[in-house]
């Protein structure tokens, strides 16, 4: 049991360091060729869109890892179904973000820009649901795949699109093409993966599904939403320069804590059986994770805060040095984006789960408003507070809900 998590975990920590160095050197070479302003309606557009997520996917991937550890006999049954479901609801996503981002006033230009990266969410939503199938039973290899594959793919194509001189529009669609090429990839591939292309349109396991799986969803759209709140507020309350420079610190922590949520993804189907079969021993589990998790954090963590300045002048130039002391900041509030990665694996395997929603809105509520407080105060700086802040009230929040679970009947 422990070699096949150390294995999962070293399949999935190694992709998301792999495609996050790629994505991550990817990422400097745009911050450094788009220039600040231009590099702030990149990173809005990508931020705004990865929001929607979640949308696409519902909560469908965690039914799919709660339900199918427990009874892989049902693998054939659920994708037939699943799949054409997933579909839609990526088209949901997709108009839901246009619409969102005309609501709030988004120029015209940059809603283009929305609808180009936008077209990401249908080619990611069916090669993921293909991976939750393989993750559910253990086999982390084909996310790992997924994620290196992607990333590969749109930095080839990006920087090729760059060198070609042409638009931003080239840019966001270098993603769209990366993902759409993986997916073709998983989709040819599924039946030898045994699981066949059956396209079964089943309205009644699609309420049933979607009755279990929304509580997942709303948790996720939150959990992602929240992440990147700081950033999507910079952009509104900001502009573009100061998202430019706010984005190229966050990009440090969006890359870092995907380490975390490896770990507790290569825990999620272990956890599953526990809390049905031996829910003292998951408490143990989760003791050793948490402590885990924090020690590895230090390192990255104090680097982040002692060598802010050099990172930042080394990586993106003397052009973005003001977004060193936020990356200082950031730096601290790493440590509990670590800790904060564990709790979802026993929130939502909980049949308490729905009592956790109104928590998660508290903790959403309380970000929203350290940022609405501390950006137009103290600008990028403030944002990053405000992140250290939400995390630290749901440090208290999750554990809290939690412990409360694991010491129950």
């Amino acid at each position: 049991m422990v070699r096949k998590i150390a294995k999962n975990t070293l399949f999935l920590s190694l992709s998301q360091i792999i495609a996050r160095g790629i994505g991550f050197f990817y990422f400097i070479f745009l911050a450094r060729v788009l220039g600040v302003e231009t590099f702030g309606i990149y990173n809005f557009t990508l931020a705004f869109i990865y929001n929607f997520v979640p949308v696409a996917d519902f909560g469908i991937e965690r039914l799919v890892l709660r339900d199918i550890s427990r009874k892989p006999e049902k693998t054939q049954f659920y994708f037939s179904r699943l799949l054409p479901l997933r579909f839609l609801l990526a088209i949901f996503a997709y108009f839901a973000a246009l619409f969102l981002g005309i609501i709030l006033g988004q120029p015209l230009k940059q809603i283009f820009y929305l609808a180009i990266f936008g077209l990401s969410l249908i080619p990611y939503s069916l090669t993921y649901l293909i991976a939750s199938f393989q993750n559910a039973q253990e086999k982390m290899e084909y996310m790992a795949m997924a994620n290196v594959g992607t990333i590969s793919l749109t930095a080839f194509l990006g920087i090729t699109f760059v060198f070609a001189q042409l638009s931003l529009i080239w840019i966001l669609l270098a993603y769209v093409l990366g993902q759409l090429i993986i997916a073709l990839i998983f989709l040819v591939k599924s039946s030898s993966w045994h699981l066949p292309l059956n396209w079964v349109v089943d309205r009644g396991f699609w309420r049933k599904a979607l009755s279990q799986s929304w509580v997942f969803a709303a948790l996720t759209i939150l959990a992602v939403f929240y992440l990147r709140l700081s950033l999507v507020l910079v952009g509104i309350l900001k502009g573009a320069y100061f998202t430019g420079l706010y984005g190229s610190a966050f990009k440090f922590i969006e890359a870092m804590i995907l380490i975390p949520q490896s770990l507790a993804l290569a825990l999620f189907p272990l956890s599953s059986r526990l809390f049905v079969n031996d829910k003292k021993n998951l408490a143990a589990v989760y003791k050793r994770g948490l402590g885990v998790l924090f020690l590895f954090s230090l390192p990255f963590s104090l680097v982040l805060v002692f060598f802010a300045k050099w990172i930042v002048s080394f990586s993106y130039g003397q052009d973005y040095l003001p977004a060193a002391p936020v990356l200082s900041v950031l730096g601290v509030a790493l440590v509990l984006f670590f800790v904060n990665a564990l709790p979802a694996n026993i929130i939502l395997n909980s049949p308490k789960v729905r009592r956790f929603l109104p928590l998660a809105v508290l903790n959403f509520l309380i970000a929203i408003f350290l940022c609405l407080f501390l950006i137009p105060r103290y600008s990028v700086l403030g944002a990053a507070w405000a992140v250290l802040g939400g995390e630290a009230a749901g440090l208290l929040i999750n554990n809290w809900f939690v412990w409360k679970v694991l010491r129950s009947g």
